[in-house]
C-alpha cells in the first residue's frame, strides 16, 4: 500500500489460484485488494489508539480478473471523514487500463491497540501454491453440495491486525458460495456484492456461509448470503447479483 490521508494505491499478482474448481475466475477474489485500497487512507485518519473497521463493502464488476502472471492496479479516494469513520472510494484497473471493478467502503472507528506483527523474512504462507481460490482460503463446500455454502477454517493467514477474518476474505467466500448457489455450470458471472458487517469474525474458529437464492431467472439471478460464527450468530450477509454471461 502507497498512499496518504486522501487516496491510496496498491497492486495485486494474478494467477491460477484466482479461479474456482472449474477454472472460472472468481471476481470475489478481488475483495481483499478493495478492502485495502479502500480502508488504507481512512485508517490514516483514525484518532489515536483507534483503528477503522469496515461495516460496508460493495464491489459492481466490468470483466474478470485474468489468472496469466499480469498485474492489477487498484487506487482509491477519500469521499468523506467524520468523528466516527469515513467513506471512500475505488477501482481496479489491468495492465491495459480496463477497469475490472468498482468498488466503495464505509469503515467506522473503533478504540482498539494494534499489535505489532513483525513477520520473518522466510515465512511460509498455508496458501502458497495452491491452484485454486478454494484451495488457497482453506474453505470446502458443505455436504459435497455447492447449493449448501462455504465453510472457512481458521487460519491465521487471513486475519487482520486485530486477529480476525480479513474483510476481503468474507466477502470473497461469500461470493463463491452466493455464485455456486445460482448454477453449477459456467454461464452465470457475478456482477456485483454488496456486504454487511455486522460482527467480527474470529480468525481462531470456522465461519460458514449459507446462501439463499431470492430471485434465478433465465439471464438475472440474486443470492442473500448469511455468514455465521461457530455459535450460529450472523457475522456478515451479502447480496450477490449474477447475469447470464
Amino acid at each position: 500500500m502507497t498512499g496518504d490521508a486522501t487516496h491510496g494505491t496498491s497492486t495485486m499478482t494474478t494467477g491460477p489460484w484466482l479461479s474456482d474448481e472449474r477454472g472460472i475466475p472468481c471476481r470475489g477474489a478481488l475483495g481483499v485488494l478493495m478492502d485495502d485500497v479502500t480502508g488504507d487512507p481512512i485508517t490514516a485518519r483514525a484518532p489515536a489508539g483507534h483503528w477503522s473497521v469496515t461495516t460496508e463493502l460493495h464491489l459492481d464488476f466490468s470483466r474478470s480478473p485474468a489468472l496469466d502472471g499480469s498485474i492489477l492496479r487498484a487506487e482509491s479516494e477519500v469521499v468523506a471523514v467524520d468523528p466516527d469513520g469515513g467513506l471512500a472510494s475505488g477501482r481496479i484497473v489491468d495492465e491495459s487500463g480496463r477497469v475490472v471493478a468498482i468498488g466503495s467502503a464505509r469503515l467506522r472507528f473503533v478504540a482498539a491497540e494494534i499489535p505489532s506483527r513483525s513477520l520473518p523474512d522466510d515465512i511460509t504462507w498455508a496458501g502458497a501454491g495452491a491452484c485454486s481460490i478454494i484451495e488457497l482460503l482453506g474453505a470446502h463446500h458443505r455436504r459435497d453440495n455447492a447449493s449448501a455454502g462455504l465453510e472457512l477454517e481458521p487460519s491465521e493467514s487471513l486475519r487482520n491486525p486485530l486477529g480476525n477474518v480479513h474483510g476481503g476474505v468474507l466477502l470473497c467466500a461469500s461470493e463463491i458460495a452466493g455464485h455456486s448457489a445460482v448454477t453449477a455450470e459456467a454461464e452465470f458471472r457475478t456482477t456485483s456484492i454488496a456486504m454487511s458487517y455486522a460482527r467480527p469474525c474470529p480468525g481462531t474458529e470456522p465461519i460458514t456461509f449459507a446462501p439463499r437464492v431470492i430471485y434465478r431467472g433465465r439471464t438475472f439471478a440474486v443470492v442473500q448470503v448469511v455468514g455465521r460464527n461457530h455459535s450460529g450468530k450472523t457475522c456478515t450477509t451479502a447480496t450477490v447479483t449474477c447475469h447470464r454471461a
